[in-house]
């Protein structure tokens, strides 16, 4: 059974007057667990529409969105909240931390949101373990000031890893960062893919970021226009070893 199912998908939004906007119109694909897939295509084409919604940040004017079997697309705001919590790691292109607490802390957030209450103790310990596997080791009580945007990004990657997740949904995870950094990133997010079976689902515009995925699909006007298997994926990991060492 795939983690994501979507049929028929459709959403519209109110705009000044009488004004519809059709964001989505009838998009219909499965997404297999463990897939990495890159959501490509033109501002206003509906990619980022359909990330709040597969997200839960946001429901379908119709059409259906089934998460892990179960239909989820009129689940009340509280119930999408927590399937949130439980289940979707989000990462933003402006990190989105807070500045004046550290990094250990802001990993820890989403704990403090939970439906069950996290012991002080078991908070450390899972916001330490997650900044390891970003390899932030040692920089737990930095601030954000003190942190270079790859460095924070990572912040924000171990801060959507916490709950375990089994989808995480990145929304330009690049966008403002340097051409290294973001291969850095890339490389976190496809050790991640394949070393824990997280499925990955990335909203980018720059199409030699969604090379690193398995597979890539394009929207134009609310539909979706190509359906691709990345048969020459990059890896991330190789392009890092050709770069030269930092000055």
């Amino acid at each position: 059974m795939p983690v994501i199912t979507v049929r028929d998908l459709t959403k519209t939004y109110q705009t000044g007057g009488d004004i519809e906007v059709r964001a989505l119109r009838g998009v219909t694909v499965d997404v297999e667990a463990g897939e990495f897939l890159a959501v490509t295509g033109p501002s206003g084409s509906g990619k980022s529409t359909f990330m709040h919604i597969l997200g839960c940040l946001d429901r379908p004017t119709s059409g259906s969105y089934a998460l892990d079997g179960d239909d989820v697309s009129r689940l009340s705001r509280d119930e999408l909240a927590a399937i949130r919590n439980r289940k979707i790691g989000f990462v933003f292109q402006g990190f989105n931390l807070l500045a004046r607490t550290s990094a250990l802390e802001n990993v820890e957030l989403p704990l403090l949101y939970g439906r069950h209450k996290v012991s002080s103790s078991e908070r450390h310990r899972k916001a330490r373990e997650a900044l390891a596997a970003v390899g932030l080791s040692g920089r737990e009580h930095h601030h954000p000031n003190q942190l270079s945007g790859g460095q924070q990004q990572r912040v924000a990657i171990a801060r959507s890893l916490v709950n375990n997740p089994s989808i995480l949904l990145a929304d330009e995870p690049t966008g403002n960062l340097d051409s290294r950094t973001s291969v850095e990133v890339m490389d976190i997010f496809q050790r991640l893919n394949a070393e824990q079976g997280i499925t990955v689902l990335l909203i980018t515009h720059e199409h030699d970021i969604a090379e690193y995925g398995s597979r890539t699909i394009a929207f134009r006007d609310g539909q979706i226009v190509a359906d691709d298997r990345n048969g020459s994926r990059r890896h991330a990991s190789r392009e890092l070893a050709a770069l030269p060492p930092r000055s």
